[in-house]
């Protein structure tokens, strides 16, 4: 007996329309609708309470500080309460005391302002007595050299032609060579060959010349700064003297001179010059008394 195999196939069959109109997928759709919203309110709460507990947690710790501080207020009042009170009773005692100790009181009192008093005017005096002469004679021998004089070297001059009149045969005064090599390559400079003075050293200086003149007639002399115009003059007036008499002609003054500026005499005339040139009838010099800072005010030396 033969039997066949038959494919079972579905006799009903379920569509988009159907589920729509079925009531218990309705049904499961609202209990899954309301189990969904039940686990929403759920975790909200949670939340909720979370945040509650950390915002209570956070007042109490404020408000166990506002205590803490509280308390030591409380504490620092009593204290100096404490301190008050015992600052009274120690007046009212010293009220209450016997003359006596009153006496012994202003006694030691006047006694430590004597002492006070004493070390006072002994300081004093420590601040007002001179320094040792040792001190005041090393500040001397540091100072530096300020000035130099150059004389003549000849018994008679007479100045070259081309050279212009320019008396040049000078040479440094004695007192000059003692002074250290240093110090007199740091102020001036005499060129032996012209008779220039060289300053080194930018000041204020007190200027000073003296030409002692043989002859008759009309002498004089010029000092020039930098081959330019004169800055000191001397003229004399000598028509009653014989060709062998001699004058001097002495001019000083306060002039402002720069780094390297150099400083000549110069006669007014160029030839037929004649002059004494001992170093004790014709010289010139320089003395440095004071400099000048940036707006050109002049401090002394």
């Amino acid at each position: 007996m033969e039997y066949k195999l038959q494919r079972l196939e579905p006799t009903v069959t379920i569509d988009n329309h159907s589920q729509e109109t079925c009531p218990k997928c309705k049904q499961v759709q609202k209990r899954y609708f309301i189990c969904v919203c039940l686990l929403c309110v759920f975790f909200a709460v949670i939340n909720l309470m979370v945040i509650v507990f950390v915002l209570g947690r956070s007042n109490d710790r404020n408000d166990s500080d506002i205590v803490k501080q509280l308390h030591a207020l409380q504490a620092r009042v009593q204290d100096l309460e404490e301190i008050s009170s015992k600052s009274l009773s120690v007046t009212n005692e010293a009220h209450h005391k016997p003359e006596s100790l009153k006496n012994e009181v202003f006694h030691t009192s006047t006694l430590t302002e004597m002492l006070f008093e004493s070390r006072v005017k002994r300081n004093a005096d420590k601040r007002k007595k001179p320094k040792p002469n040792k001190q005041r004679h090393k500040s001397c021998c540091k100072r530096k050299l300020t000035g130099l004089q150059v004389v003549g070297c000849q018994d008679e001059h007479r100045p070259n032609e081309n050279l212009s009149g320019t008396f040049h045969k000078f040479e440094y005064a004695d007192w000059f060579f003692n002074q250290p090599h240093k110090a007199k390559e740091k102020q001036f400079e005499l060129n032996f060959p012209n008779g220039k003075l060289t300053v080194k050293q930018s000041g204020l200086y007190l200027l000073y010349s003296q030409i002692t003149l043989k002859g008759n007639g009309t002498h004089g002399y010029h000092v020039i700064r930098n081959d330019k115009s004169p800055i000191l003059a001397c003229y004399s007036n000598n028509m009653m003297l014989h060709d062998e008499d001699k004058t001097s002609c002495f001019t000083m003054g306060m002039v402002k001179l720069d780094k390297g500026d150099t400083i000549e005499i110069r006669h007014i005339s160029k030839a037929g010059i004649r002059a004494v040139f001992t170093s004790n009838a014709s010289f010139f010099g320089l003395i440095k008394v004071g400099v000048f800072n940036k707006k050109g005010v002049v401090f002394a030396v």
